[in-house]
């Protein structure tokens, strides 16, 4: 069994919690970080479900992406996931913005898995610039990230000429393709942009994908749960079966 405290110590290790951005809420967000678990389960949110899942799983911790605490709370209502979470005396930490950024983390995670290849360690203000190991088409990138990232679908933009050089900037992104042009790079990864953002890569002549925040997350979660097993031995990691996307595509 592993305490919540170890686990935070271990994450701080290689994501330090104190290099997540300013408006981000980080760390053991609920319950006691003495409370020891023999499995930990793993997800991008706390949902209901998630939380049913460890109670029948006898899980006492919750690692998650997104912070279950983000504004400020008034109240707490017995509706509420907080209030689920301390009735059921489950303890959660969250690694969001500390963990977008890290070597190994989630803009890794993702340029990896759709075939970038990171020569230097750039990762900042949560986005990520590198190269592909050939040049390609606008359409043929999109297809690669469409089966890299299981997508259901996947939003893209055309440019005029191959593509070498790809930003990617994992979850709600959209507002890096202003630093990614300035990076020089022919195509923009991200899991949410905003309109007037693809008007601007248009323009700039530069391919934009959006696959969705979780699909462009959701692929550190199994990484970080491998990580966790390597360092915790005595411990199970685990995904969250419960832990789902949500989106419909007719």
């Amino acid at each position: 069994m592993t305490a919540a405290r170890e686990i935070y110590e271990y994450i701080d290790s290689f994501a330090p919690f104190d290099s997540a951005m300013g408006f981000d809420n980080v760390g053991i967000l609920v319950g006691d970080p003495e409370e020891s678990s023999r499995l930990v389960l793993l997800a991008l949110d706390v949902t209901s479900a998630v939380i049913e899942e460890a109670q029948k799983k006898g899980c006492k911790i919750i690692i998650t992406h997104h912070p279950i605490i983000f504004s400020p709370l008034k109240s707490i209502p017995a509706q509420s996931l907080q209030y689920k979470l301390i009735r059921a005396g489950i303890t959660v930490i969250s690694a969001h913005t500390n963990l977008d950024i890290c070597p190994g983390g989630v803009n890794d995670c993702l340029a990896e898995k759709i075939g970038l290849t990171i020569a230097e360690h750039t990762n900042e203000d949560c986005f990520l610039t590198a190269e592909l190991e050939e040049k390609v088409s606008s359409e043929k990138l999109a297809g690669i990230i469409k089966h890299a990232l299981d997508c259901k679908g996947l939003r893209f933009t055309r440019r005029s000429g191959d593509i070498k050089r790809v930003t990617v900037s994992c979850g709600a992104g959209g507002s890096n393709i202003f630093a990614a042009a300035k990076a020089g790079a022919d195509a923009f990864v991200t899991g949410e942009i905003k309109h007037h953002e693809i008007v601007f890569a248009r323009e700039n002549n530069i391919a934009v994908y959006d696959s969705g925040h979780f699909r462009s997350e959701d692929v550190v979660i199994e990484r970080l749960a491998q990580r966790m097993r390597e360092h915790f031995p005595g411990t199970e990691f685990e995904k969250a079966e419960a832990d789902a996307e949500g989106i419909e595509y007719i």
